[in-house]
């Protein structure tokens, strides 16, 4: 590295930052131009006055509000690499388009198809790639680069890429984009088009490969998911602060972040299910249950009165129309069969019963009577009684509530779907509903009306997936409509009751299997880990054989990295001496402990900077530069929550405990460490 070509890329630099300025200028030139144009537009204007275009003006300034956010001046650099191609061009690659003077790129956007040669080019599949230039740098300012030739043939190590995976955490999470690895380009870049699951080990950078997916996806396929809209569903308000960060600094600020809770309702619900009810409300056989309540309301022509012999009568001013049972059963047969919701087969039914009566008309008195006798037929005494016994009015609310509260109509929904026990454990009070209540009305909304299309997004990134139930992977399903998903997990670290045991079955839970949609559906594991050291997950691996699921044990690049074992008598000593040494270290210290413990901890340590303490049923997802992980055999043991211990819940916090350290770990414990835990 000569200090000439420093020098020359530190002026290229300073001149893509200055034209990132002019470019913000403008913008914030249009917003102004188009806001004032708006607010005039909006004022009181005298007689023959032209006011200017309006929704135009409106529409031009909210266009420009994420232009200006995209172009904000942030503490990072510019630009992280550089590809110089066999033709001779050459091309920086950054976070962000930025161009000249003259319209011609000064730095690519990472997200831009020639981009992808930066991050798959290797000396033995160059892509026309002649030499590729990594750039070190501290906050906004470049401090170095290495080049590799790829036309010598040879793979090169990076020291500023290793330097840049293991840097300390001094915050949220951090985008990827000048580490992104050749496997996690290739899945960040799939089509719109395929829904991709990923089974990824810790550390291996599967929550970074679903937001760099979904930013991707948002400029590649800017005009269909613009409307469509993007959505992140993540499993706790802490992982959603934790990655709030990632998106923005990659240009997409219009990306909606939900927990599962705020997606299902479940954070408004004024009452708790126990854990044997809540295991029932999130089982996927209340789908079935929610489906016979609703569709179980509809009866036959006998039911309205009507016999062969004695049709339905619809007295219509001097006119008497009369309709046989047979058409009136299949005009219920059809609407049962060509209808996707209760609604909607209901005025299908209706409908025909008015082109029945209208068919009589036409033939007896010559004409072909308008929409407003088709209104008024529809209300004449005979039909209301007939439909409301055939094909009764329902609401949500109304379903729900009979089955929380009608033990009748609950026998008759679950009868042979629930046992009798399960479906006691469902009564409840509807002015008070618990989390699986509201799973459930959701679930009886789908069958009363289709969703409105702007409830839908073009594409879902779904982390810690395998945490989800049946019920509320069916909330989920329903939101995504025609659009794609990204489901992102590992099934050694599910800690639900209903934790997933397959991504075949979580996938089709989430309505993307291939069998009943023509989606694609694409399944990868990734098991190299990037961010915690080898000698860490050497430690968890101990702990993968004892979870019961068929994932591959993982494995790290880093070689670096250590972990303690203490013995403390004095938990609380012990602790505090262990977090004492983690402070004479660089970034965050995380420490997790069982629930119960963690709240006692956190007034131990209260007011020590750089220290959080993180009960161990809400660590996953999350990141420290150095963990200490406080009784393992009580983390193991420690009931969930509610009240109920669930069998291997414990041992999977665990082993997300001792993952999520990215440089060091201490294990501080009084009682004698689980067993599987020993080499």
């Amino acid at each position: 590295m000569s200090e000439n070509e420093l020098q020359a890329e530190l002026d290229h630099h300073e001149h893509a930052r200055a034209q990132m300025a002019v470019m913000r200028d403008l913008t914030e030139g249009i917003h102004k131009l188009y806001a004032g144009d708006f607010d005039e537009s909006t004022r009181n204007l005298g007689l023959g006055d032209v006011r200017s275009d309006h929704l135009f003006g409106w529409a031009m300034a909210n266009y420009t509000v994420p232009r200006l956010a995209d172009l904000a001046d942030r503490d990072i650099a510019i630009f992280f690499g550089r590809i110089w191609m066999d033709d001779g061009e050459d091309f920086h690659i950054g976070r962000r388009h930025i161009r000249d003077e003259a319209g011609d790129p000064l730095v690519l956007d990472w997200r831009a198809p020639l981009a992808e040669q930066y991050y798959r080019a290797s000396a033995h599949d160059r892509r026309d790639v002649a030499r590729r230039r990594r750039f070190g740098f501290q906050g906004a300012r470049i401090t170095g680069f290495e080049d590799e030739n790829l036309l010598l043939g040879e793979e090169v190590a990076s020291d500023i890429l290793t330097e840049e995976i293991e840097r300390p955490r001094t915050g949220p999470m951090r985008d990827i984009v000048a580490t992104i690895q050749p496997e996690q380009d290739e899945l960040i870049r799939r089509e719109a088009a395929v829904n991709l699951c990923v089974q990824g080990a810790p550390g291996t950078g599967k929550t970074a490969v679903g937001l760099h997916r979904a930013a991707w996806l948002l400029y590649n396929y800017t005009e269909k998911l613009d409307k469509a809209g993007v959505l992140v569903v993540g499993p706790n308000e802490g992982f959603l602060s934790y990655i709030s960060g990632v998106l923005p600094t990659l240009g997409e600020s219009s990306v909606w972040q939900v927990t599962v809770h705020q997606l299902t309702g479940a954070h408004t619900a004024g009452a708790a299910d126990t854990h044997e009810a809540a295991l029932v409300k999130h089982d996927a056989r209340m789908a079935l249950v929610c489906e016979r309540a609703v569709w179980g309301h509809v009866g036959t022509a006998a039911d309205g009165g009507v016999t062969a012999d004695d049709g339905l009568l619809i007295a219509d001013g001097g006119w008497r129309w009369r309709l046989g049972q047979t058409y009136l059963d299949e005009a219920i047969r059809n609407a049962r069969k060509h209808t996707r919701t209760y609604t909607a087969g209901r005025k299908a039914v209706e409908d025909a019963i008015v082109q029945g009566a209208r068919r009589q008309a036409e033939i007896r008195s010559g004409h072909s009577p308008d929409n407003k006798w088709a209104t008024k037929l529809k209300r004449t005494e005979s039909v209301r009684d007939f439909m409301e016994a055939v094909w009764p009015k329902l609401n949500t609310k109304t379903v729900l509530k009979k089955l929380l509260t009608d033990a009748a109509f609950r026998a008759d929904a679950t009868r042979g779907i629930l046992t009798e026990d399960e479906a006691a454990l469902l009564a409840g009070k509807p002015a008070k509903p618990t989390p699986g209540d509201l799973l459930i009305a959701d679930e009886i909304e789908s069958h009363m009306k289709l969703r409105e299309p702007s409830e839908s997004f073009g594409h879902i990134v779904i982390d810690e997936a395998q945490d989800l139930s049946p019920m509320q992977c069916r909330v989920i399903a329903r939101r995504s409509g025609k659009g794609s998903i990204t489901v992102l997990g590992d099934l050694a670290q599910g800690t639900t009751p209903w934790a997933a045991a397959s991504w075949t079955d979580q996938m089709r839970h989430l309505g993307k299997d291939g069998a009943v949609d023509t989606s694609t559906v694409e399944y990868t594991e990734l098991t190299t880990g990037f961010r915690v050291p080898a000698v860490i997950i050497a430690l968890a691996n101990r702990v993968l054989p004892h979870l019961d699921v068929d994932v591959a044990p993982a494995r790290s690049i880093r070689s670096d990295g250590s972990y303690d074992l203490v013995e403390a008598p004095d938990l609380d000593a012990g602790v505090e001496q262990a977090v004492a040494k983690a402070l004479a270290e660089e970034g965050l210290v995380g420490v997790i402990a069982a629930d119960d413990r963690a709240a006692g901890l956190k007034t131990l340590l209260e007011g020590t900077e750089r220290v959080e303490v993180v009960a161990a049923s809400l660590a996953k997802g999350l990141e420290y530069d150095h963990v200490v992980v406080v009784e393992p055999a009580e983390i193991v043991t420690a009931p969930a929550t509610g009240g109920a211990t669930i069998e291997g819940v414990g041992l999977r916090h665990l082993y997300v405990a001792l993952t999520r350290a990215v440089s060091r770990l201490t294990v501080v414990h009084s009682r004698p460490l689980p067993r599987e835990m020993e080499a």
